[in-house]
């Protein structure tokens, strides 16, 4: 069984004997996070952590009084901000190195010991527990400051390769899975943005550094910008949300290779996209997406982001259209459901565009070196039901359950770094139902905002994408958007069967609930506003953020119409080629 210093060595293999016999501590705060965290959850003395209430304690508590917590605080600041010299890291506190080798005396005890019921909690549990709380206090806006004393080691490792003109960005394509040195097959460290309100768990003991399992289950990237940040986050943030495909033809699913006893595979043939040659076609898509930018501008309105559900796009007309929107003032990113990855693989996948990330730095390599895109974690499972609700009987016999045709080859997820204050990412349809593999990573970072592209009928309260969202709004306490296309929902009121409806989204966030995206009657797309946020969140050991939680809450919403002019006579058939 692993004890506290085969642990220590399973996580850092290559460390030096002193480190390794805790006569010297590890000289980055992530790095003693990651063991605190690693060995406070293997041994369970997490959930027996509490801040001092002056009730009497119940037995085998780990309490942390108003002195330790002060000392804590006062630690992690003076650390974070020593000043030395650029390139070096500041000298680990004194506090620390007293507590590293307080540990020498239990380097054989087990990290886990099956306690008897009376039994009082262990020697060490007290010392880690302070460890990771300064370690988690020193590493306060971590990978948010692109100057953080912490960080920008790790920052400069990744620029390093990075060029503008030829090659692909790699702090941007290929952002650091972790900022500690520990072996990221068994533990990774991000950079957090939210601590749940709610629970007792490891996400409940820190401000600032989240723990996050290997990459073996799924790989998060965090993604900052290699420039300078280009402003503070807005107040308000316009959300420009286009439901395309409008309609969707029976024939678009296709069943692919064998069908077999009771299931079979399916493919998505996207019918709603002008052909590949069709450079007409894809150039009046195009002028349209702007024109619906243009329309919901005014009235002084922002436009920040566009956003596309579960495969509405294929790569080519992603990029021609994240060209046009780059050269559109105001519009930092694009978000969209695509066909195929960049090397040509067929699947499904989410692309983004963060043009937020260059501000205004020409990249004479092209906009593809910013392109992060990545792939669905879960296959979709068509049902009976859904294939009856959605009259696609006609091409995939409800008697078998169909799957989708992917093949996964990889579990990924990008967390970006919005204007210094938000932390963004995406999901596709399943993977927001799905527990693993990135709910841990989820759950664990806090993202403030999570963009889910769907493929799906209309976004109600009662059904499973809200049940989802409803859980993160509660743990961590990320706002979530919900988003498909109105083709599924058409057909679906075209059944008659549910009573009919134009909810193409649904908003959820902590301060303010459920919100229903009803797209109106002739309109095009949403214009969604969220309003910036601040909340003071709290640790189980009872340390304070100091209101330094950021969240998006629900503003409001309108319907934007294209100019009749703009649409192409396709658009609304399903049948673009």
């Amino acid at each position: 069984m692993l004890t506290l210093g085969e642990a220590f060595k399973l996580l850092f293999p290559d460390a030096s004997r002193r480190i390794l016999g805790f006569a010297e501590a590890p000289v980055l705060p992530a790095d003693i996070f990651a063991f605190a965290a690693y060995v406070l959850e293997a041994s369970g003395a997490y959930h027996h952590v509490a801040p001092e209430s002056g009730a009497p304690s119940p037995d085998r508590q780990i309490i942390v009084d108003a002195r330790m917590r002060a000392r804590a605080i006062r630690v992690g600041k003076s650390w974070r901000e020593s000043t030395v010299p650029p390139g070096n890291l500041p000298a680990v506190p004194a506090r620390i190195t007293h507590l590293w080798r307080a540990l020498q005396p239990f380097s054989s005890e087990l990290a886990f010991t099956n306690l008897a019921p009376d039994g009082l909690c262990p020697s060490w549990w007290p010392i880690v527990v302070e460890l990771l709380m300064i370690s988690d206090e020193a590493s306060r806006h971590v990978g948010f400051v692109a100057d953080n004393i912490f960080y920008a080691p790790v920052a400069e490792a990744f620029t390093e390769g990075d060029v503008i003109s030829g090659r692909e960005f790699r702090r941007i394509q290929s952002g650091p899975a972790t900022i500690s040195t520990a072996d990221p097959s068994i533990v990774c460290v991000q950079p957090k943005s939210r601590t749940p309100a709610v629970g007792c768990t490891m996400r409940s003991l820190s401000h600032h550094l989240a723990m996050l399992p290997g990459q073996g289950s799924v790989r998060a990237s965090w993604v900052t910008s290699p420039f300078e940040a280009d402003g503070a986050a807005p107040q308000n943030l316009g959300l420009l949300l286009i439901p395309y495909p409008y309609a969707v033809d029976a024939s678009v699913f296709v069943a692919a290779g064998d069908a077999r006893n009771r299931w079979g595979w399916f493919g998505v043939e996207q019918q709603w996209l002008p052909a590949i040659g069709d450079t007409e076609g894809r150039k009046a898509f195009v002028v349209f997406v702007l024109d619906l930018v243009r329309a919901a501008r005014k009235g002084e309105r922002r436009v920040d982001g566009v956003v596309l559900p579960e495969l509405s796009l294929d790569l080519p007309l992603f990029r021609q259209l994240a060209r046009a929107l780059a050269e559109e003032s105001g519009v930092d990113f694009l978000i969209s459901g695509i066909s195929s990855d960049r090397h040509g693989r067929e699947g499904n996948f989410v692309a983004i565009a963060p043009f937020f990330l260059v501000g205004e730095v020409k990249l004479t390599g092209g906009l593809d070196q910013l392109f992060l895109i990545r792939e669905k974690h879960h296959r979709w499972k068509l049902t009976e039901p859904q294939i009856k609700d959605y009259q696609i009987d006609g091409a995939l016999p409800p008697s078998r359950s169909w799957w989708e045709h992917l093949n996964l080859l990889g579990r990924s997820l990008d967390l970006l770094v919005y204007r210094g204050g938000t932390s963004l990412t995406t999901l596709i349809c399943e993977d927001l139902a799905r527990v693993d593999p990135c709910q841990a990573v989820l759950r664990a970072v806090g993202p403030n905002l999570v963009v889910a592209l769907l493929m799906d009928g209309p976004q109600l309260e009662g059904r499973w994408p809200a049940r989802y969202a409803t859980v993160l709004a509660e743990d961590p306490g990320s706002s979530v958007l919900t988003f498909t296309s109105l083709g599924l929902i058409e057909r679906q009121n075209q059944a008659k069967k549910y009573p009919q409806s134009s909810a193409i989204g649904l908003w959820k966030d902590e301060a303010h609930g459920v919100q229903r995206l009803e797209l109106p009657r002739s309109s095009d797309a949403i214009h969604l506003v969220l309003k910036a946020d601040t909340k003071t969140e709290h640790t189980l050991d009872g340390r304070s953020d100091d209101a330094n939680a950021h969240r998006w809450v629900f503003k409001g919403y309108e319907g934007i119409s294209a100019d009749p002019l703009a649409k192409p006579k396709w658009l609304g058939t399903g049948k673009a080629r």
